[in-house]
C-alpha cells in the first residue's frame, strides 16, 4: 500500500472520530461516540456496560493521543493524526491492540445481547452504523470481519481487523467517505 493510501485512508477514520466535526479529536468526540453506542443498543446510565464503554473509549483516545498528540495540546489535528498513525500505529500492531481493545471489549459487550462474548452480524453492523460507518461500508466489514463464517462476530475478529486497517495492507474501510 502506498503512502497516499495510508493516509487517506487515515484521513477518513480521522474524520470519523472527529465526532464534532471541528477539526479536532478530543475526549470529547469519543465520549460522543460511546454516547452513540450507548443510545444504539438502549443501554441505561449507571449501568457497569454504560461505564465500561465510556471507560473504554476513554482509553482509546488516551492511547491514540499518546501515539499521535504530538504537541500534547489534548486535541490531535489531522495532520498530527495521519503522522502518527505512520509512525506509531502502522508498524505496531502489539501497541495498537493494546490502545483499541479495551474498546472493542466495551462495544462488544453491549452490543451482545445473549451475553456469550460475542455478537451477530447485524448486532455488529448497528455498533458500526453508531460509530459513524457507512452503510455501503457497513456491508463490506460485514463480508470481511466474520472469519470463520459462523454468524457471529468475535472479539479477537474485531481487534484483527482493527489491526488489518491500521497496521498491514488493507485498503479504506467502512468509515470511508468515497
Amino acid at each position: 500500500m502506498s503512502e497516499n493510501d495510508y493516509r487517506a485512508k487515515m484521513r477518513d477514520r480521522f474524520t470519523t472520530f472527529d465526532v464534532d466535526g471541528d477539526g479536532q479529536v478530543t475526549a470529547d468526540d469519543f465520549e460522543a461516540m460511546a454516547r452513540r453506542v450507548i443510545d444504539e443498543f438502549e443501554v441505561r446510565e449507571g449501568t457497569p456496560q454504560a461505564s465500561a464503554i465510556r471507560e473504554g473509549a476513554r482509553r482509546f483516545f488516551v492511547g491514540l493521543a499518546k501515539a499521535t498528540d504530538s504537541d500534547e495540546s489534548g486535541s490531535i489535528t489531522e495532520s498530527e493524526f495521519i503522522a502518527g498513525a505512520e509512525r506509531r500505529l502502522r508498524d505496531n500492531p502489539e501497541g495498537f491492540d493494546a490502545i483499541v481493545r479495551p474498546w472493542a471489549q466495551s462495544v462488544i459487550a453491549i452490543a451482545d445481547v445473549d451475553g456469550d462474548g460475542e455478537v451477530s452480524v447485524e448486532e455488529w453492523g448497528r455498533a458500526l452504523r453508531a460509530m459513524g460507518a457507512t452503510e455501503a461500508g457497513i456491508k463490506r466489514d460485514l463480508k470481511a470481519i466474520d472469519r470463520d463464517r459462523d454468524g457471529r462476530v468475535s472479539l479477537d475478529e474485531v481487534i484483527e481487523s482493527a489491526l488489518e486497517f491500521y497496521t498491514r495492507e488493507r485498503s479504506r474501510d467502512s468509515f470511508a467517505s468515497a
